[in-house]
């Protein structure tokens, strides 16, 4: 995510700007990884053997120490486990697969109508969205359009394509757009379901909570850097 002092009254230059997106576009994907799909066996092994170290020593560097450290926690009350991914991934399918009222099911639909109703409004956006940009959901990506995945995974791409753009500005306040109307329009509400949950172990309770924090600092990020193009009561 954005390093800090990055951006100033004097904007961002075209280097930092390229550094930042480069983190953030990894952070997102890595997020969206991780709630696309169970974490693999070969994936939660290098978790275990430090291989998710350097992404939460620098969350913790950007004063989420305690999300980041909370997830550490859950992937260490993991260790020993026999058939850890199993029961992983037993979690996974328990909050996201299952029950909506036992679980978080990640669909912004979900959070937009009465009665927990899938394929909403929501749901049409985003396919409109995706066709506008002329992106496509993968064939085996077998999920709504409003899977919290593909929303991440969609900031992730918008975040890649201007890495190397010379207004910094007007792609800050397209990414602001896209987090504070696509994505923190229900996040916070998937959030408080998550915790709301009682999974075996914390790792996707811990996984929602660090989610939020860092969209909520990265929103902050792109909106100051997006100042100049923002109306006041934007800011």
């Amino acid at each position: 995510m954005p390093e800090r002092g990055v951006s100033s009254d004097r904007g961002v230059s075209p280097g930092a700007w390229a550094r930042v997106s480069r983190q953030r576009a990894l952070v997102y994907g890595w997020f969206s990884a991780l709630y696309a799909a169970e974490v693999p066996r070969a994936t939660l092994a290098s978790y275990m053997a430090g291989g998710a170290a350097p992404m939460l020593k620098g969350f913790s560097i950007l004063g989420l120490e305690s999300e980041a450290e909370r997830l550490h926690a859950a992937l260490e009350a993991l260790r020993g486990v026999d058939y850890a991914h199993l029961e992983l991934a037993a979690d996974f399918a328990q909050m996201f697969l299952l029950d909506a009222k036992g679980g978080a099911l990640p669909y912004a639909s979900v959070y937009e109508s009465e009665g927990a109703r899938l394929y909403g409004p929501a749901e049409e956006r985003m396919r409109a969205f995706l066709a506008g940009a002329s992106l496509a959901i993968q064939d085996d990506f077998k999920e709504p359009a409003d899977h919290l995945a593909l929303y991440l995974a969609v900031m992730a791409r918008l975040i890649e394509d201007n890495a190397r753009t010379a207004d910094s500005a007007a792609a800050a306040r397209d990414q602001a757009a896209f987090l504070e109307d696509a994505v923190l329009s229900w996040l916070p509400a998937f959030n408080a379901r998550s915790q709301q949950a009682s999974p075996r172990f914390d790792f996707y309770p811990a996984l929602a909570a660090l989610l939020t924090a860092v969209v909520l600092q990265d929103a902050s990020f792109v909106r100051e850097v997006a100042a100049p193009l923002l109306p006041e009561d934007a800011l």
